[in-house]
């Protein structure tokens, strides 16, 4: 589907997990409908949950859909431990709702098709510097997880497919593209450094070379 969009050991410090809402906390209010189609109030619960989805959709950087495949209970805490340890959270969410809120989203509407049978969204709003490797990581867990299967989403403000996300797990981190650019930019004046050094070298040689047959010669 096309979305717009060293072998030495070292210690990993896990980057601070998102800030978990409380269910007793309601999320922030979100533009919704104030009553369903036949005219009646939308029941406590559900205007909750449209407020969750909304505040995790709109207000973290990275937002992933993905179907799930009767995941047990043991199967979940072990997900939501290993998400949590890269800076992220998963949520099993009900598509109906979700769907409303994406409806509701100029941004984000082209998510609706990829909410399909039972699905989860993967969420977080860890800072690059706190984790570079995030859609990798998360992207692993996925993978290693049978019963999940990724279908796309949004990182800041683009959405997603599949091959954006492969894409991006594969790039190198800021700081290292960041060490490769001041490479590349520092190598030319390297280069001139380097033929305004030797051509003068060269010529001395040369002179010296010249010096010695006149005096050869004499």
């Amino acid at each position: 589907m096309n979305l717009k969009k060293d072998s030495t050991t070292t210690t990993h410090t896990p980057p601070s997990p998102p800030s978990i809402r409380s269910k007793n906390t309601p999320p922030p209010h979100a533009p919704q409908q104030s009553k369903t189609k036949y005219g009646n109030d939308f029941p406590l619960h559900t205007v909750y949950l449209f407020n969750l989805y909304y505040e995790q959709l709109h207000f973290n950087r990275l937002f992933f859909i993905v179907q799930h495949n009767n995941l047990n209970v043991q199967e979940q805490i072990i997900i939501r431990r290993d998400l949590r340890y890269v800076g992220a959270d998963i949520t099993m969410i009900r598509g109906s709702v979700l769907n409303a809120v994406i409806r509701q989203s100029v941004t984000y509407q082209n998510l609706a098709p990829l909410i399909v049978g039972p699905v989860a969204m993967i969420s977080s709003n860890v800072s690059e510097e706190k984790n570079p490797k995030l859609v990798s990581d998360i992207l692993n867990i996925i993978n290693n997880q049978k019963k999940l299967l990724l279908m796309g989403g949004k990182l800041d403000s683009s959405l997603l497919n599949m091959e954006d996300i492969e894409r991006i797990s594969k790039l190198p981190n800021k700081k290292q593209l960041q060490t490769e650019m001041v490479g590349m930019l520092s190598a030319p004046a390297a280069k001139i450094i380097e033929i305004l050094n030797r051509n003068p070298q060269s010529l001395v040689r040369s002179l010296e070379m010249h010096k010695a047959n006149l005096d050869k010669k004499s």
